[in-house]
């Protein structure tokens, strides 16, 4: 029961954030006033149906995805939520005062058909 709740979308989100935890502050002292955490989008999965929440390292002034059928994308704070709508592919782009994040996001048909 409990390998249920640790999915493979759980360690890939986990890896991301840590990733963008360990660039923000390896140059938080450094001179410039903004950052981009990721010059070459993250990859991301999800299954049709589901849905994950990234907590970012600041506030987040703005969100946007590529293609809305796609993915429907919502901040609060800290928090990104992604909820996968529909089988494809989509980028989603978050901006906070530190920088630009984005995501290359494939939404699987199934758990079993996620290839990152």
């Amino acid at each position: 029961m409990a390998r249920e709740l640790i999915t493979g979308v759980h360690m890939k989100l986990a890896a991301i954030v840590a990733a963008l935890l360990t660039s923000s502050l390896a140059l938080a002292g450094a001179p410039q006033k903004s950052l981009a955490f990721a010059s070459t989008p993250q990859k991301l999965s999800l299954p049709l149906g589901h849905s994950t929440t990234l907590n970012m390292p600041g506030e987040v002034s703005k969100v946007s995805v590529s293609d809305p059928s796609k993915v429907e994308i919502k901040k609060q704070g800290r928090k990104v939520t992604l909820v996968a709508l529909e089988k494809g592919t989509t980028e989603a782009t978050i901006k906070t005062k530190d920088g630009v994040t984005k995501l290359n996001i494939y939404v699987a048909a199934d758990k079993y058909a996620m290839p990152y």
